[in-house]
């Protein structure tokens, strides 16, 4: 089981990009669960052990009517547990309910309403509980938990070598982060996690699927950012010092896929009547289709070198670039707007 993650200190984009291997099978015992809520031992709780529920358990067991036990799955720091829950639910009030600390509950029901295999991430020094619950006609529902304890790796900083993207020593300065979603369906942030501080010191754990759609500040100038499962996404993450994040009403990101897709701009609202969108294209060029903007009085709305400020070089100026399709050179760009608002149909091409 392999995990990559970045701890930054310095504003950069990431391309997630995570995997893992393959878990081994424990040897068989019980058929039938008992009522009596056997909890893992914690000398059982070690990196790379495999576990089950009911203990040594190498397929579902069946559960009894009038069933109620909550689980603990605990991890210690710098520890994660892969958490396989199999499924064999089959009474309509027969329940799985699963919570962890990061507040997200989710409600298993039989397996013609939910999958029968569902996969859980538990993150260092946390608790995720696993309460099952029968009612009172035997419907000779199953369940199993297959958990694998892993090691985090130490954390580390990693440049990557592209000429658009500038780098900055932030030393006390806080973070704005912001999520630039490629809008491939497939794109889900759920076992992506965002700690504000690091391992050593985390002030708090986020899912990073919280903030797909606002930006997230952080309380110091450490942001953690960890995924915990093998989904491959296309979307990136933008870190930027507050204090340039603040020259806007709006600083967020946009990324570009293979199939076009809008980006909206409204640089009318707020206090200063401006705002900027980073956009993380696929490929090294990002191809505009079309603009439509208002036709406010004052309007300013060009793409610019990233990140956006007064003196970022100006690569297109919409208000005499009128005919499309455009292609901008660069893997990222701003698209900045005051007094209007705009439209943008973009694509990244595999050509």
């Amino acid at each position: 089981m392999k995990v990559n993650f970045l701890h930054w200190t310095v504003t950069k984009l990431l391309r997630l990009s995570f995997q893992r291997g393959l878990l081994s099978v424990q040897d068989v015992t019980d058929k039938k669960v008992e009522q009596n809520c056997v909890q893992i031992p914690k000398d059982q709780i070690i990196p790379r052990h495999l576990v089950t529920i009911p203990a040594g358990a190498n397929d579902t067991v069946e559960i009894p009517p009038n069933y109620s036990c909550t689980y603990l799955v605990t991890v210690p720091p710098m520890v994660y547990a892969h958490v396989r829950l199999e499924n064999g639910l089959q009474g309509n009030n027969d329940m799985i309910t699963v919570i962890d600390q990061q507040a997200t509950r989710t409600l298993v029901a039989g397996s013609r309403r939910s999958s029968k295999v569902l996969n859980f991430y538990v993150f260092p020094n946390t608790t995720t509980t696993f309460q099952v619950v029968t009612k009172s006609v035997n419907m000779h529902s199953k369940f199993r938990l297959v958990i694998f304890y892993q090691n985090m790796p130490n954390a580390n900083i990693t440049y990557l070598g592209n000429s658009d993207l500038k780098y900055f020593i932030l030393n006390d300065l806080q973070i704005s982060m912001a999520i630039a979603h490629s809008g491939w369906d497939a794109d889900i942030f759920d076992n992506y996690f965002v700690i504000d501080g690091d391992f050593e010191n985390p002030k708090y754990v986020y899912r990073m699927s919280r903030f797909q759609y606002s930006n997230y500040i952080s309380t110091g100038n450490k942001l953690t950012v960890v995924g915990l499962d093998n989904r491959v996404s296309e979307s990136s993450v933008v870190f930027t010092p507050l204090s340039q994040a603040q020259q806007f009403d709006s600083l967020t990101a946009f990324g570009t896929y293979f199939e076009a897709n809008q980006l909206d701009i409204n640089g009318k609202d707020g206090n200063k009547k401006i705002s900027a969108v980073n956009v993380i294209g696929m490929k090294d060029y990002t191809r505009i289709l079309s603009v439509e903007k208002s036709s406010d009085p004052n309007c300013v709305l060009k793409a610019v070198e990233a990140p956006p400020s007064s003196s970022s070089e100006v690569y297109l100026d919409f208000s005499t670039v009128t005919s499309f399709p455009r292609n901008i050179t660069h893997q990222s760009f701003s698209i900045i707007a005051e007094n209007c608002s705009a439209s943008f149909k973009l694509v990244s091409l595999e050509y």
